[in-house]
């Protein structure tokens, strides 16, 4: 068995289709190198605290998403890779140039690989994402968010993801319920908790990242508030929330709207993001035909978060 480090290069708009066709494949973690990503470029202080312009250096337009798998023969698993990368065209998203390059790595330089890629960032007004070797000062009012990227870090410093948590610190209020509906690593989740849910559910569909998930709620002490488990969309959810998150795509979302409306209290919240520009629409539309008050719209790179209120 061999490890192996693998890089698809694709379009910006991609990446998180990307990073998600890795964890079908069982990557634990995705390395994402992104020049344009609008919270960094043009600031190498302020947003970020630990920048090096030489990290993101790429020789094309568009970015470039890594991951490690373990394999005894990769043949069969670089065909399944790129017939999904280009399969994208069909959800309306640009593959890029949807080149793949793989080489093998010992495991002890791929953990190390990690670590030269992983530094504590800023989400938000008040959040920050800091790995667990990392040392970091917190300013005044900065609430901390420990990660061990080792598990299944996930791309946090997207702009999905950077959209959900300010309209989280924007909207709660400590006597809320909140819904991470693909939690994921639990980003959204931790940051609710930290941000002063009463109560947080986090739910995937994904074995890995419930574990893992579970794993980093633990890690920044909210296990008495937060319940993560395994389950498609809402299925294993009974409970009412005053906000329900879904940083997914757009096309599950308007999924999710048909459904929705059996775990939200009166007026709740809906943030949902993970939708592309050109489907900003759609959920839209979705949305008020099913009885949801558009509250504010938010564009962020190629990517929008659209926040709605059950009437």
């Amino acid at each position: 068995m061999a490890w192996y480090e693998i890089s698809i290069k694709t379009s910006i708009m991609s990446i998180d289709a990307v990073s998600n066709i890795f964890y079908s494949e069982g990557a634990k973690g995705v390395q994402i190198t992104n020049p344009k990503d609008p919270d960094m470029d043009g600031n190498s202080s302020g947003l970020w605290d630990f920048f090096d312009p030489q990290n993101i250096k790429l020789d094309f337009d568009g970015a470039l998403v890594t991951a490690y798998l373990d394999r005894d023969d990769i043949t069969a698993t670089i065909k399944v890779l790129k017939d999904k990368v280009n399969g994208l065209q069909s959800f309306g998203l640009d593959p890029g140039l949807a080149e793949i390059e793989y080489k093998i790595v010992y495991q002890e330089d791929w953990e190390n690989e990690w670590k030269k890629y992983f530094k504590p960032f800023r989400l938000g007004n008040k959040i920050v994402v800091k790995p667990s070797w990392e040392s970091f000062d917190a300013r005044e009012g900065d609430i901390v968010i420990e990660i061990d990227p080792g598990n299944a870090f996930g791309s946090g410093t997207h702009e999905t993801t950077s959209l959900c948590i300010e309209m989280i610190e924007k909207y709660i209020d400590e006597s809320y319920t909140i819904v991470d509906v693909g939690c994921g690593s639990g980003i959204l989740s931790i940051a609710a908790g930290l941000l002063g849910a009463k109560a947080v559910i986090g739910v995937d569909i994904d074995p890995v990242a419930v574990k893992t998930a579970a794993q980093n709620v633990e890690l920044n002490h909210l296990e008495d508030i937060t319940d993560i488990r395994q389950g498609d969309l809402i299925s294993v959810i009974t409970e009412k929330s005053e906000m329900v998150v879904a940083n997914i795509i757009a096309e599950v979302i308007i999924e999710l709207v048909d459904d929705i409306d059996s775990i939200l209290k009166p007026e709740a919240l809906f943030i949902a993001s993970g939708i592309i520009l050109s489907k900003i629409e759609s959920v839209r539309n979705k949305l008020e035909n099913s009885g949801f008050i558009i509250v504010e719209i938010i564009e962020k790179g190629e990517w929008a978060v659209v926040v709605s209120r059950k009437k």
